[in-house]
Parts: C-alpha cells; structure tokens; sequence
C-alpha cells in the first residue's frame, strides 16, 4: 500500500502543500516528504550561461517556484547541454554538466 504524506507544515507554499503518494506528485512540480522540488524542462538557453530570462521561462519566476526549488534544463532538446538549476527564492543559480563519453 502506498505511503501518503500531506506537506502542509513542511515548509512548501500553500499551493504546493499538496498531498504526495510514495514521494510522487502527478503535477509538473514533484515534492517529497523532505521538501524537495524538482521539475525537467525543455528550453532553449544560452549553450555557457542561461540568463535569468530563460531560466524564468524555463521554471517560473525564483519567487514563483520558491527556496529549495532544483530543476533541469535540457537545452533544446539536444543532446549536448543540461544544467542544474536551484532557487533560493529570489534568485536562480546554475552549473552546468559536462557530458561523459
């Protein structure tokens, strides 16, 4: 049987204080128990530095997806750029991956 958590009172806004079965939320935004938000978009972003603009397209603004937000980019739905992206509620910050051969 599968395990229901309610995230109200976890830290996440209201409108995503949802309830997650097993760690998995049929939304866009997934969570977890422990308060992690993580969504994979498709965008195409500057190949070195993502710009807050395209990360804004990409998520949502940082204010929108919240503190704690961690989410990917596939740039362009290529295989050659993926990046790493987190919020802090206010601001994005990125790393980019390097592709193994």
């Amino acid at each position: 049987m599968p395990t229901v958590t309610n995230l109200i009172g976890l830290g996440l806004p209201p409108e995503q204080a949802v309830q997650i079965c097993d760690g998995v939320n049929s939304a866009v935004v997934n969570a977890t128990a422990a308060g992690v938000r993580t969504k994979q978009a498709i965008n195409n972003v500057n190949d070195t530095t993502p710009t807050a603009a395209e990360l804004t397209t990409s998520f949502g603004t940082p204010a929108a997806v919240g503190t704690g937000f961690v989410g990917v980019v596939k740039d362009a739905d290529t295989d050659t750029n993926c990046f790493v992206v987190v919020s802090n509620g206010v601001s994005f910050y990125y790393l980019k991956f390097t592709k193994a051969v």
